[in-house]
């Protein structure tokens, strides 16, 4: 029996996906070796916050709730 993957639920955890993606495909596109310091994976969780939250204020849906 294969496993299967847990998909992922949180809508910030996929944005956190994203920026980590889009981190190493700059790296790759300058030519530089492709790596993700524990500051830089913080910069990019404080970026998916904001982007979060300015989502869920300007969902038209989630404030009629």
């Amino acid at each position: 029996m294969s496993k299967r993957r847990k998909k992922i639920k949180s809508p910030i955890d996929t944005m956190i996906v994203d920026l980590i993606m889009e981190h190493y495909n700059m790296q790759m596109l300058e030519g530089k070796g492709e790596s993700l310091s524990g500051e830089e994976f913080m910069e990019l969780v404080v970026i998916a916050e904001q982007q979060y939250y300015e989502d869920v204020l300007t969902d038209v849906k989630v404030g009629m709730a």
